[in-house]
C-alpha cells in the first residue's frame, strides 16, 4: 500500500485531500496541530505542531510505524497573518515564517529519502501570491515565494533523484482562512476572481499522480498573467488601485454573503488565521 503524508490535514483542503488519497487506495497519515477527529474514516492522525523545531520526528515516527514508507508528501499547511508592516508582532511573523515555509522544507529533507526509494512526489500547496505580492500581507506572500523557489530547486535534481516535485499556486479559496483575511483587513485582490472552492485546490493536488506538473494555477488562465505582471514591479504599484476598485465588488459581495463586517483598511491589530490550512 502507498503511503501519503498530508500536512494541513484538519482544514478545508487538506481533508479533501486525504478523502481523495483513501478513495485511491493510499494509506493517508494526516498530519495538524488540532481538528483530526472530523477527518475520512481510514485516515491515521498525527498531532504535530509545524512551529515545533522537531516536528518532523513525530512524522517521521508514524511513517515509520506505518511501514518505513513515503510515496507522496502533501506539503498543504498555511496560515496568513493581515495588517500593516510596523504593527506586526515579530513573534507572530516568525510563526508564520515556520508553518509557510520553514516546515514544509523542514518534512521534505526529512521525508526525502524514502521519497527516493519509492521514487515518489512532492506536492507542494504555495499560492498565486508568491508570484503576485499583496501589500497587506507581505510576510505571507515572502513565505510563499520562497516555497515556491525551494521546490523548483529541488525540481532541478528529479532525473537524478527520481522524486517528482509540483506546485499548486490557487488564487482565493473559499475557506476559514480566507474569511479570516476578509474581516481583517486582507488584500482585495483576493477577489479578482470567484473565490474556488477547497475541492478544486484537492482535485488539483490529486491531479499530478496521473499526469505530473511542475506548476498549476487555479484559476488556470491567472497563472501567466500574474507571472507577467510580476516581472514588472512598477507597473503593479501604477495599476494597483485600479485592480483594487475592479475587486471591491467581488469583495463586498464575499462579505455579505458570509456575514462578515467590512473593516476599514488596516484599522486592526495584525492576527493570524484561524486554521493550518491554504488560501492565498
Amino acid at each position: 500500500m502507498k503511503t501519503a503524508v498530508v500536512t494541513g490535514a484538519a482544514g478545508a483542503i487538506g481533508s479533501a485531500v486525504c478523502g481523495q488519497l483513501i478513495n485511491r487506495g493510499y494509506q493517508v497519515l494526516a498530519v495538524d496541530v488540532v481538528g483530526l477527529g472530523g477527518l475520512p474514516s481510514g485516515v491515521t492522525p498525527v498531532h504535530a505542531d509545524l512551529t515545533d523545531p522537531r516536528f518532523y520526528l513525530r512524522v517521521l515516527e508514524a511513517v515509520n510505524s506505518a511501514g518505513e514508507r513515503c510515496d507522496l508528501l502533501v506539503n498543504n499547511a498555511g496560515i496568513v497573518l493581515t495588517g500593516p508592516l510596523e504593527a506586526v508582532d515579530p513573534d507572530m511573523m516568525r510563526r508564520e515564517q515556520q508553518v509557510n515555509l520553514q516546515a514544509p522544507m523542514l518534512l521534505t529533507w526529512a521525508l526525502f529519502p524514502l521519497l527516493r526509494q519509492a521514487r515518489g512526489h512532492v506536492v507542494s500547496v504555495a499560492s498565486l501570491a508568491s508570484m503576485l505580492p499583496l501589500a497587506e500581507s507581505p510576510g505571507y506572500c515572502a513565505s510563499k515565494a520562497g516555497l515556491r523557489a525551494f521546490m523548483l530547486a529541488l525540481s532541478l535534481r528529479q532525473k537524478e533523484t527520481g522524486v517528482h516535485i509540483s506546485l499548486v499556486h490557487p488564487g482565493a479559496v473559499d475557506t476559514p482562512m480566507l474569511r479570516h483575511e476578509a474581516a481583517n483587513g486582507g488584500s482585495a485582490l483576493n477577489f479578482l476572481s470567484a473565490p474556488l472552492a477547497p475541492e478544486v485546490v484537492a482535485n488539483a493536488v490529486v491531479a499530478n499522480l496521473d499526469r505530473p506538473c511542475l506548476e498549476t494555477s487555479l484559476p488556470r488562465i491567472d497563472g501567466p498573467l500574474v507571472k507577467l505582471v510580476g516581472l514588472s514591479p512598477a507597473v503593479l504599484q501604477r495599476i494597483r488601485p485600479l485592480l483594487e476598485r475592479r475587486a471591491a465588488s467581488g469583495a463586498a459581495k464575499y462579505r455579505r454573503d458570509n456575514g462578515i463586517e467590512s473593516p476599514r483598511p488596516f484599522d486592526r491589530s495584525p492576527s493570524t488565521s484561524p486554521t493550518q490550512e491554504r488560501k492565498p
